[in-house]
């Protein structure tokens, strides 16, 4: 199986670290795999034309993701002509 080591600050690991255990997973590998799967899920909205966003159900107001990696994401030409 292949394998993966990447380098991160102390901070970045104390975060993952807090993370790991919040969210009751085991291992760095449950998280990573976890973030993995947002990460899918957000790039395929995207194409799609979707905002992600996070939706305060008592105000209904809602935030939208900043994540630059996301802003690259093309939208499917399918969903350009939808839109016009």
């Amino acid at each position: 199986m292949p394998r993966l080591q990447i380098d991160v600050t102390a901070a970045k690991l104390e975060t993952m670290e807090h993370l790991i255990a919040l969210c009751g997973l085991q291992t760095k590998k449950d998280l990573f795999n976890n973030a993995l799967t947002l990460f899918q899920w957000a790039v395929e909205e995207k194409k799609q034309g979707n905002t992600i966003a996070s939706i305060n159900e008592n105000t209904k107001n809602y935030r939208e993701l900043q994540m630059p990696a996301l802003n690259e994401v093309p939208v499917a030409k399918s969903q350009l002509a939808a839109a016009s």
